[in-house]
């Protein structure tokens, strides 16, 4: 186990706050403040006071590093060592963006959970840059996101190939829409972090697309929700949309030039061994996606 000062440190590092940190830890804030007040006082500044948490400093983040790449070591030798012991694989931790953790992966999760009932499934969704950052902090072995460029520290395995489709009401199909007609209805987004998005505004711009209005909600399907009921139209994964076009209820826009591809990825850390069980749901992933 990490000493005292270093779990301090790492808490505050992981949350952004002092107070979030004492929460995880299960100890007072000034606990935690006079831990990491006696790494500062060897190592020098590691964190910025703000008054909406706390930000780490360049030699914090170098400290951060280590420290936490130590955490995830001695997390996945525990795991490692327990289901040598025992005979099971402990948790399986996931994180994932909302495409592939709402529509590709729950029926693998059902799968996986029915042939290894004794594994416990931690399982965060998360926009694909909000998950990465869950693999990158050690808080999630295993990632599935979609279309951003992964770090050097991490694997990255592609897993589909995915295509993003703009849809709308059915009172828009079976004609072709220009790109001023487009402009004067409402584009319907994810928030901030959501790959889909970042690839949308990449390919709305290269087809000279100009927004003048726009709605961010919270989920894909209150994204889907709000199109269907002719708030506006919305740039959305095909891997989303089969029983909504099965049914009529949404309907792939044709517009001239439009054509946005990215990948579904695993993401993990390189230098930290998978446990068990992600290493078993990584495989299943594999066998599932390989061809």
């Amino acid at each position: 186990m990490l000493e005292a000062r270093l779990r301090a440190f790492a808490a505050v590092a992981r949350r952004g706050s002092f107070s979030r940190a004492a929460e995880e830890l299960f100890i007072t804030q000034p606990a935690v403040s006079k831990h990491v007040a006696s790494l500062e006082a060897e190592l020098g500044p590691l964190f910025e006071r703000r008054r909406r948490g706390a930000a780490l400093t360049p030699a914090g983040e170098l400290l951060a590093d280590h420290v936490l790449r130590a955490e995830a070591l001695l997390a996945s030798g525990r795991r490692a060592a327990e289901a040598a012991r025992d005979g099971h694989m402990g948790t399986l931790s996931l994180a994932a963006s909302g495409i592939p953790g709402t529509y590709v992966l729950p029926p693998l999760l059902a799968r996986f959970h029915e042939e290894h009932a004794t594994v416990t499934i931690d399982f965060q969704l998360s926009t694909s840059g909000g998950a990465l950052e869950l693999v990158r902090a050690h808080r999630a072995e295993l990632g599935v996101i979609g279309g951003l460029l992964v770090p050097p520290e991490l694997e990255n395995e592609t897993l589909i190939e995915d295509e993003i489709v703009l849809v709308g009401p059915p009172s828009l199909g079976d004609r072709r829409l220009n790109p001023r007609e487009l402009a004067e209805l409402t584009w319907i987004y994810r928030e901030e972090g959501s790959a889909t998005r970042a690839a949308v505004e990449a390919a709305r711009w290269e087809a000279g697309l100009h927004v003048t209005r726009s709605l961010e909600l919270p989920s894909w399907e209150a994204v889907k929700l709000a199109v269907a009921r002719g708030a506006g139209i919305a740039a959305v994964s095909r891997l989303a949309l089969e029983l909504e076009l099965q049914t009529g209820i949404l309907v792939v826009l044709d517009l001239p030039r439009w054509q946005v591809e990215r990948m579904i990825s695993a993401v993990y850390t390189r230098e930290v061994p998978l446990g068990p069980a992600a290493e078993l749901f990584l495989e299943l992933l594999r066998s599932e996606f390989s061809g």
